[in-house]
C-alpha cells in the first residue's frame, strides 16, 4: 500500500464536477469500450482472414513477427470476448476503487493475451485504469502493473507455444505504451495540482477578505450602536436613581428602557464575538452592571419579550403549545426574531391595540401567529394600514428569516383595523446552512 498517496480530486479543480459526474464515470468509458472491443475484434479478424496464413508475408504488421515467422490465425471465442467486456465494465467505478479496478483490468488484459494471440487495442481499458490510479496517487500499484504487463504481454505467444521467436518490436511497443501512459498521467496530475492550488489560494484570499469585512462591521457596530445603547442604559439608570418622586408609570417605563437596553447590549456583544470569531466579553461599551453574555435568543425568551412589552404598556398575551425543547438551531432563532419583530411593530405602530402571540409547536413545524386588534374595533372593511407593510425592512426581514429555513410567512391587515403575521417554519434548522 502506498504511504500517504497524493490524491487529486476533480472537485478541487472544477466546481461543476458534481453535475458532470455521471458523464465522467460512464460517458468517458464508452469510447474506451468501443476502442477495446470493436477495435480488437476487427484487428483479430483481419489478421485471421487476411494476413495470418503461414508465412505468405501479407497482412498488417501486427499479424506477423519481426523475423518473418508466421503466426496461427486468431480466433476470438466467447471467453475472449467476455474478458474484453469485463475489462471495460469495471471502469465506471475507477474513482471509488482505483486499485481494485486496476487489478481487474490487468487480470482481464493478461487473461486475453494468454487466451488469444494479442492483437489490436486490447489494452485500452488497462491504459485508462493505470492513468486513473496514477492520478489518484497509487504510483507503486501502477508501477507493479506496468512491470507485469511488460513481462507477460509481449511474451505470451512464445510462452504458450504459438510462436517460436520472441517479437522484439512487440516488447519495445509495450515499453513505449507504458512509458507514454505514465508520462502523460504525470503531466496531467501536475497540471491538476497547480489548478487546485490556484483555486485554494483564491479561496483563502476570499476568506481573508470576508474576515476583514466582518471585523470592519464589528468595529462599526461597536463605535455606533453599542455607544448609543450604553448611553440609553446609563441615562435611564440615572433617571431612575434621581427621580424618586416620578409617577409610577414613568418609573416603570424607565426601568423597561434600562432592562431592554442592557439585554440589547448583551446580544450585541454576542454578535460582535461571532463577527470577530473571538471572545467578545470586552466588546462594546460597559453597561455598568457587569452582565455576562447570553446565548443567542430563541423561543425560550419569548416570555421575557412579552413581559417587557407588557411593562411598556402593551396589552399582549402569550399562548405556547407543544414542546419548546424540540425546536433548535436556526429555526429556534428565526422564530424568536419573527415574534420579536411583530411585537415591536405593535409597540411602535399600534400601542393602543390588544395583541396576542400564539406559538404552536408540532412534530414537524412551528406555527407562529401574532395578531393585534384595536380595543374599539373599526368599521368592518376599513383595515388599518399603519404598520410598515410597504416601507421599512421589518416585513422583508421576517420573510427572509422564514425563507432561510424553507418556511412561509404572510402579513397583512385585518378587517377590524388590526394587523396579522403568520409564519410556518420547519422544526429542524441546520447550523451549517445558517453559518453559510
Amino acid at each position: 500500500m502506498d504511504p500517504s498517496p497524493t490524491v487529486v480530486e476533480p472537485a478541487d479543480v472544477d466546481p461543476s464536477w458534481g453535475r458532470r459526474r455521471r458523464f465522467a464515470r460512464v460517458g468517458r468509458v464508452l469510447p474506451v469500450a468501443f476502442l477495446q472491443i470493436v477495435g480488437t475484434l476487427v484487428a483479430s479478424r483481419y489478421a485471421a482472414s487476411g494476413g495470418g496464413v503461414a508465412g505468405d508475408g501479407s497482412g498488417p504488421p501486427w499479424a506477423r513477427h519481426a523475423f518473418g515467422g508466421a503466426v496461427d490465425p486468431v480466433v476470438v471465442g466467447p471467453l475472449a470476448i467476455a474478458l474484453l467486456v469485463a475489462g471495460v465494465v469495471v471502469l465506471p467505478w475507477r474513482w471509488r476503487w482505483p486499485r481494485a479496478v486496476l487489478v481487474v483490468t490487468l487480470a482481464t488484459t493478461i487473461g486475453y493475451a494468454l487466451l488469444v494471440s494479442p492483437r489490436g487495442p486490447f489494452v485500452a481499458a488497462l491504459t485508462m485504469a493505470m492513468a486513473n490510479a496514477w492520478l489518484r496517487g497509487h504510483r507503486r500499484w501502477v508501477a507493479g502493473a506496468a512491470g507485469l504487463a511488460i513481462a507477460v504481454l509481449p511474451t505470451a505467444d512464445v510462452q504458450l507455444g504459438r510462436s517460436a521467436v520472441l517479437d522484439l518490436s512487440a516488447g519495445l511497443l509495450c515499453i513505449a505504451w507504458v512509458t507514454v501512459t505514465i508520462a502523460v498521467s504525470e503531466l496531467v496530475r501536475v497540471r491538476l495540482e497547480r489548478v487546485a492550488e490556484r483555486r485554494r489560494q483564491r479561496a483563502e484570499a476570499d476568506r481573508r477578505r470576508a474576515t476583514d469585512e466582518r471585523v470592519r462591521i464589528a468595529r462599526e457596530l461597536h463605535d455606533s450602536v453599542a455607544h448609543s445603547m450604553s448611553l440609553i442604559n446609563l441615562q435611564a439608570g440615572v433617571a431612575l436613581h434621581l427621580g424618586a418622586d416620578l409617577p409610577e408609570q414613568t418609573r416603570d417605563s424607565l426601568a423597561s428602557i434600562r432592562d431592554s437596553s442592557r439585554e440589547a447590549l448583551v446580544e450585541l456583544r454576542t454578535i460582535l464575538g461571532v463577527l470577530r470569531s473571538v471572545d467578545g466579553a470586552n466588546e462594546g461599551a460597559a453597561d455598568g452592571a457587569g452582565s455576562e453574555r447570553a446565548p443567542t435568543a430563541g423561543l425560550d425568551r419569548v416570555a421575557d419579550l412579552v413581559e417587557r412589552a407588557q411593562a411598556a404598556g402593551i396589552d399582549v398575551t402569550l399562548t405556547l403549545e407543544g414542546d419548546r425543547d424540540g425546536v433548535h438551531g436556526v429555526t429556534d432563532r428565526n422564530a424568536f426574531r419573527i415574534v420579536q419583530e411583530s411585537v415591536t411593530n405593535v409597540m411602535k405602530h399600534a400601542p393602543g391595540h390588544r395583541a396576542a402571540v400564539t406559538i404552536s409547536i408540532g412534530p414537524d413545524v412551528v406555527d407562529l401567529l401574532v395578531e393585534d386588534h384595536p380595543v374599539e374595533p373599526q368599521s368592518v372593511g376599513t383595515p388599518s394600514t399603519e404598520p410598515l407593510a410597504s416601507t421599512g425592512n421589518g416585513i422583508i426581514g421576517m420573510r427572509e428569516r422564514a425563507n432561510a429555513v424553507d418556511g412561509t410567512l404572510s402579513a397583512g391587515p385585518t378587517t377590524d383595523g388590526g394587523w396579522r403575521v403568520a409564519a410556518r417554519l420547519p422544526v429542524v434548522g441546520t447550523e451549517p446552512e445558517d453559518a453559510g
